[in-house]
């Protein structure tokens, strides 16, 4: 399943609704596939198009569910009923109301419009600007996109779209045409239990998520790393039924890596084999392909919301070969046990993607160049009596999950279903009850994986390349820079800021040998410095800075997005509703 688009009318649609949603159905398909033909409905009011959809999907009428939702209910289509947990997207619809709710993270970001007469959700923001016909672009994402590569909180890159947020639904009551929003709180409080008694909670809820999950594991696989969560979700699938003991695993990364001890690839199969289940490996090396088809598709298919393109540059390759070994869903791992520990405000701010241009040490003059300003909402700010860590996981809860991790999976939702059995709304509440202590460094949660899995190393490599050693790729920094002297980027930016990114622009750095010049006695220094040191003389002595390449990057996922959705606002050639 990639994007799907749904619209609700005061008035009967026209009988061209149905062609419109074809048109934007094969506009927003992967090109590099054959997908299925979509799943148009158009019934009185209502219709909906759905991309490249498979079997995982289920209707009823004008509703439909993509996910899975937590011990089945059959009633899930009917609006105003309670909310489900699971890993979804919903959109549910009778005479008199119509619903959409994300899942207790928004797992797969949910956008909307509203006017006096129409209703218009969706997926993908692209599928909305071409039934709308023009795009009003949304100049507050500029600091954003630069300081963290994301949109940042609830914006989109048009004015009038909206952000559904994590547990929340909008309701549109068609008798008045009133949207109202609801939503679960998201709260950290502290429960006085027992270290034992916090663990025997957490170990039930997740068991009660992979109980109350239906998969055909025909269809379903497992992304395997050398981590601790896709380990977690392994042992804890293989201990909650028998009936996934024919689960199957992949794992993905460069072609090199598979040679490499104890990275994620040797140490997934190694883990693979002691449990005895499959494990198939993906190469995503980049590309032979010219480097602007490369970054074309992943901004079309991404649709700007997240710069992280480093296991992308194969041009989708692995995700069209997944698609074509008949793969219809991938298990993630994403999950909300807790994060790493922080010393400072600062570094917390920059972990959980929400630092902002005064904060680093080569965005802090960004007014100079006529950007908005640019500061962070009252709801993300630390609170009176709220611990560093606290506010850490709080963060990671209500905006990286949504922001950062999401738009991830919308790049996968291209070519698969997608579940993330960890951050059910069940579990998420145990964890929220947890100390600081059980969460930092998600202590709770190794603690259950080190006691049911295999005793195996941890990874302690990637098998994939870094993002800022792949924009130092050649022919990427040739691109860049061509970029960012164009038209298309001086029509967004001041020459000035070009000149600034591009001046910027670094290769890779090598010695004589060819190989990656690194001081061993730096090296050695650097490692010796506790890291709560080293943070806190980045917070009293130094700004961080972005890396230059990485910023430059950032500059023409605006340029790209801002032309392309322009480009939408035709692709309908005049049977848009504008």
């Amino acid at each position: 399943m990639a994007k799907c688009v749904f619209i609700c009318s005061r008035e009967s649609l026209p009988e061209s609704m149905s062609q419109k949603l074809k048109e934007i159905c094969k506009r927003l398909s992967p090109d590099n596939i054959s997908p299925a033909e979509p799943k148009v409905t158009v019934d009185g009011h209502t219709g909906f198009g759905i991309i490249n959809p498979n079997s995982t999907i289920r209707y009823r009428d004008t509703s439909f569910l993509m996910g899975q939702i937590v011990n089945n209910d059959n009633n899930w289509h009917i609006p105003l009923r309670d909310f489900p947990d699971g890993s979804f997207a919903l959109f549910r619809n009778n005479m008199d109301y119509c619903e959409i709710l994300s899942d207790p993270v928004a797992s797969r970001t949910i956008w909307y419009y509203i006017d006096s007469k129409f209703l218009i959700a969706a997926t993908s923001q692209r599928a909305i600007i071409m039934l709308l016909g023009s795009f009003y672009f949304n100049e507050n994402v500029i600091t954003w996109m630069l300081s963290t590569g994301t949109l940042g909180p609830g914006f989109s890159w048009d004015t009038r779209i909206k952000r559904l947020g994590p547990d929340s639904s909008i309701i549109l009551d068609k008798k008045n045409w009133k949207l109202r929003i609801a939503s679960n709180p998201i709260e950290f409080k502290e429960v006085k239990r027992t270290d034992e008694k916090h663990e025997e909670l957490l170990l039930k809820s997740l068991m009660s998520s992979f109980k109350g999950l239906d998969l055909d594991l025909t269809k379903w696989v497992l992304p395997l790393s050398g981590g601790y969560d896709s380990r977690g979700i392994l042992c804890l699938f293989l201990g909650a039924s028998s009936d996934y003991q024919k689960i199957k695993t992949i794992t993905w990364g460069l072609k090199a890596s598979m040679a490499v001890k104890g990275n994620d690839a040797s140490v997934a199969r190694e883990l693979a084999e002691r449990l005895s289940v499959t494990n198939k490996y993906y190469i995503n090396d980049i590309s032979d392909d010219p480097v602007e088809t490369i970054i074309d598709r992943f901004v079309r298919l991404g649709e700007g919301q997240i710069d992280n393109i480093s296991d992308y540059l194969d041009g989708f390759k692995m995700w069209k070969d997944i698609t074509e070994d008949g793969i219809e869903g991938i298990i993630r791992g994403d999950e909300g046990f807790g994060c790493k520990h922080y010393s400072s405000s600062l570094a917390v701010k920059n972990n959980q993607s929400c630092i902002l241009c005064s904060d680093l040490q080569n965005l802090k003059n960004y007014k100079e160049y006529g950007f908005p300003d640019q500061e962070l909402p009252e709801e993300l700010r630390q609170r009176g009596r709220e611990s560093l860590s606290t506010w850490r996981d709080r963060l990671f809860h209500t905006y990286t999950l949504p922001t950062g991790f999401s738009p991830l999976s919308d790049l996968k939702l291209a070519y698969v279903e997608q579940i993330n059995p960890l951050i059910t709304r069940e579990v998420l509440q145990v964890v929220r009850q947890l100390p600081d202590h059980l969460r930092t460094e998600k202590n709770l949660f190794r603690k259950i994986v080190d006691s049911s899995c295999p005793k195996i190393e941890y990874a302690k490599s990637a098998s994939s390349a870094p993002l800022r050693d792949l924009l130092r790729d050649e022919h990427v920094v040739s691109y860049m820079k061509n970029h960012l002297s164009s038209l298309e980027a001086n029509r967004i930016f001041p020459g000035s800021f070009l000149n600034f990114a591009i001046g910027g622009l670094q290769g890779k750095i090598k010695t004589v040998t060819g190989k990656k010049e690194t001081s061993t006695s730096k090296l050695f220094i650097k490692r010796m410095i506790p890291t709560f040191l080293k943070e806190a003389v980045r917070s009293k002595i130094l700004l961080p800075s972005i890396d230059n390449n990485i910023l430059a990057f950032r500059v023409v996922l605006i340029s790209k997005m801002h032309s392309l959705l322009y480009e939408d606002t035709t692709a309908l050639n005049d049977h848009n509703l504008g």
